[in-house]
């Protein structure tokens, strides 16, 4: 038995640099088969198990007698925000590797209807066929290797119970069992009732992109469906291409998002708009000062017009904070427009909104 070990330890170190380059390939290709889908996730894990662990692992399962029956030398995490994406993820698993279901686990069929506990699907998986034929691959399409699903809060729990040391029910002291389980349905109850929200939310930006935008209050969802549905904002978004010359037309959600936030902001703190179409008749209203500001600011700022150039962010919502600008340039509020600098020392932000009203007063006296 020993001897079996110290072969299995000393063929796992000469193997080492195998193991950690088929981890780093996982890592990345789990990244991008979650981007093409779509699914959002809090964070992806990957590691090699440590000699250490491999050794205890060994020990206490006299069962092993290659390195290839076990299945998690090479391990990977996936924590997703929702339960709901803890299944799309798990299907998507199933179509793009082999899957050995004999040695998969779903800790969840495993707890009793009456228990609460770590909840969590640990999927063994191998390179499929049709991958292993490609070159990057051909190398680890015989290495099995383990990846872990489950939500943050699953995560929390896992975590949680591994400082506190319990792995079970049983484990834990009688007086204190009752507590232990009430704090992990509280989490279970959560991560249900998380998933129920975004159903929600989905279905609400369903119902508004079906009915329109009429009595629709000012929020994230439906300011960003706005910028993505709005005629407006296209025929002034293809006014500024043309006339700045622009050529590179990109969508930005990372930027979208950013701007959403503070335009948010700027909406709650400086203004009366409660709704989207109170946003939809200021853009009808001062669409050719909205082109003709733009295209001066871009100018009159020359880094602007540059990153413009380099990466015209299309439908990133930029154009709903012109208008915004161009409401306070109308009733001279010097702090609303400020607003639009947050990074600025003050002595820039002077400065920004100092040419903003001279570019203003510029257009309205050439009108």
């Amino acid at each position: 038995m020993e001897n079996n070990k110290h072969r299995l330890i000393s063929e796992f170190e000469k193997d080492l640099k195998h193991y950690e380059s088929f981890s780093d390939k996982m890592h990345l290709l789990l990244k991008e088969l979650l981007r093409q889908e779509h699914i959002s996730y809090h964070s992806i894990e990957n590691r090699v198990k440590e000699k250490n662990s491999l050794s205890k692992k060994i020990d206490g399962k006299n069962k092993y007698q290659n390195l290839s029956d076990i299945t998690d030398i090479v391990g990977c995490r996936i924590i997703s925000y929702f339960e709901i994406d803890v299944e799309k993820i798990v299907a998507l698993l199933s179509k793009e590797f082999k899957i050995d279901e004999e040695n998969s686990i779903d800790k969840k069929k495993m707890l009793d209807p009456d228990r609460f506990g770590y909840l969590s699907y640990h999927i063994i998986c191998s390179i499929s066929d049709e991958r292993a034929t490609l070159r990057e691959y051909q190398n680890y399409k015989d290495l099995k290797f383990e990846i872990q699903v489950r939500t943050i809060l699953q995560h929390a729990w896992a975590e949680i119970e591994h400082d506190i040391g319990y792995k079970s029910n049983i484990a834990v002291p009688r007086e204190f069992r009752r507590k232990f389980s009430r704090i992990a349905s509280i989490l279970e109850i959560a991560d249900d009732e998380f998933s129920q929200l975004k159903r929600d939310i989905h279905d609400y930006v369903e119902t508004i992109a079906k009915q329109g935008f009429e009595n629709i209050d000012i929020n994230a969802e439906s300011l960003k469906l706005f910028i993505e549905q709005s005629s407006d904002l296209e025929e002034i978004e293809a006014y500024v291409i043309d006339a700045l010359a622009l050529k590179n037309l990109s969508f930005s959600e990372q930027m979208q998002s950013a701007n959403i936030s503070l335009f948010l902001n700027i909406i709650n703190t400086f203004t009366t708009f409660k709704e989207i179409l109170e946003i939809q008749n200021s853009l009808q209203k001062h669409q050719e000062r909205i082109k003709k500001f733009i295209v001066k600011w871009a100018h009159a700022r020359g880094t602007l017009l540059e990153r413009f150039r380099e990466n015209f962010e299309q439908k990133d919502g930029f154009i709903i904070g012109y208008a915004l600008m161009i409401e306070f340039l109308e009733t001279n509020h010097t702090e609303g427009l400020a607003a639009f600098f947050p990074s600025a020392s003050l002595h820039e932000k002077s400065e920004a909104v100092a040419l903003a009203m001279k570019l203003y007063r510029e257009i309205t006296h050439a009108n």
